[in-house]
């Protein structure tokens, strides 16, 4: 991958820093039980393990190939998720904004993941079969996919970043744990002292580090990274 070598390491950084993130994500809404897109959070967490070692190469762990498969799972899976909540909406008769609808961005992003995947292994295939430029590795590479992908990027970037202020006045959903409808109606006929340390635990569920990071607006945030650096990578191969 081609660009300034300060800026490919920084943003290699930076994807790391946003897998590590989303892995926590993963952890956290597991040991805490709350509802959470954990498909995208694990394959946001592999999106950005495979761009750091496409921006930089000794930090990739695994073969293009590989990854590509990976990716082409993950298109088939939002197109799924996609139509699924399509379809399901067609059969409800349900008005208003489909809650899938933001599967389609990620199936994009994975599209474009194997895009560059490909393109990148035939660009490498080619510099060792001593092709030039002009020849069969431009090609391969279909710079008006590119362009058409890195528009999509900046738009979706724009979309996510207009969100951010609606974002940072919600908060993830919280549901009760296990057994908490037990302990309040308990609590509904005991003592004040009781309802008030009843109290106290709810809000310390409210405010607890897993909320903090489960926020949608951290999760936004780091979309609007991967979008960034993506619409980055496909520029390159223009």
């Amino acid at each position: 991958m081609g660009g300034p070598f300060w800026l490919a390491g920084s943003l290699a950084v930076l994807m790391l820093a946003t897998a590590g993130y989303c892995a926590t994500r993963l952890i956290i809404a597991r040991v805490h039980r709350r509802p959470d897109e954990r498909d995208v959070d694990l394959v946001h967490t592999m999106m950005g393990v495979a761009m750091a070692g496409m921006l930089v190469s000794w930090l990739n762990p695994l073969p293009d190939g590989v990854w590509a498969v990976m990716f082409g799972a993950g298109t088939g899976w939002f197109g799924w998720r996609a139509y699924r909540g399509r379809h399901d909406r067609a059969e409800t008769g349900a008005v208003g904004q489909s809650p899938h609808r933001h599967h389609v961005p990620h199936l994009v992003m994975c599209a474009a993941m194997v895009y560059m995947l490909l393109a990148a292994g035939a660009v490498t295939a080619a510099a060792h079969t001593g092709m030039t430029m002009g020849g069969p590795a431009t090609a391969g590479r279909f710079p008006l996919l590119a362009l058409v992908l890195a528009l999509f990027m900046v738009g979706y970037v724009m979309w996510q970043a207009d969100r951010l202020p609606a974002l940072a006045r919600t908060g993830p959903p919280r549901p009760a744990p296990a057994g908490t409808a037990a302990v309040i109606a308990v609590a509904a006929g005991g003592s004040q002292a009781t309802q008030a340390g009843q109290a106290a635990a709810t809000t310390d569920l409210a405010t607890g580090p897993a909320p903090r990071v489960l926020s949608p607006r951290l999760a936004a945030c780091c979309q609007i990274a991967m979008g960034v650096t993506m619409g980055y990578m496909l520029i390159l191969m223009l």
